[in-house]
């Protein structure tokens, strides 16, 4: 499962998840800027290019995490950014977050897309176990689009982690695990070609 670090590329019929690097910097800024958009994610929005730079460089060097940009196929833009993090080869698992796009391209496929381009990688070429994912409790869109693609709702842990403006968030934890992933993949296949 090691080989998740040098991921590479992963290309979808819509989307392709580039490994981050600093070349993708003014694109996610671009993308980046709204503060409604990161109210539920550890940090506030971006507030400039070095800002930006800095985030990416921070994902970059994280250990047990790879960091993507999502690019649009179609127009080539960068729209937003997503990773595996936690990952814990010697139990088999990790988990997707950190997933945000720019405002243009929320509720449409692209999102969905992402979670099939992931999960598929994570099962089918890594060998993954499970698959975890976890959102601010307050945030009941990220929750609802969990369960939409088949994750299972696994509990919450309470006063989780500190986030922006010093809260301590409550964490709703979800997963996918293998038994489940051929029935999950067919509902998010599904779920994108209706996009």
């Amino acid at each position: 499962m090691s080989a998740v670090i040098a991921a590479g590329t992963l290309k979808g019929s819509g989307v392709c998840l580039e490994p981050l690097a600093q070349e993708h910097a003014q694109g996610l800024y671009n993308r980046g800027r709204s503060a409604a958009d990161w109210a539920y994610m550890p940090r506030a929005c971006f507030i400039d290019l070095a800002d930006t730079r800095q985030w990416i460089d921070e994902a970059r060097e994280a250990p047990d995490q790879q960091p993507f940009a999502i690019v649009e196929t179609l127009k080539g833009k960068v729209v937003g950014s997503t990773r595996y993090l936690n990952i814990r080869p010697e139990h088999r698992s990790l988990e997707i977050g950190w997933t945000w796009v720019g405002q243009e391209w929320q509720r449409t496929g692209i999102n969905t897309e992402v979670k099939l381009l992931l999960l598929s990688h994570a099962f089918e070429r890594l060998g993954c176990l499970r698959v975890e994912f976890k959102a601010d409790a307050r945030n009941l869109r990220s929750q609802q689009a969990l369960e939409r693609i088949g994750a299972t709702s696994e509990g919450v842990l309470r006063k989780h982690m500190i986030v922006q403006g010093d809260y301590s968030r409550d964490s709703a934890y979800f997963s996918v695990i293998d038994e489940e992933w051929p029935e999950v993949k067919e509902r998010i296949q599904l779920l994108r070609d209706r996009s």
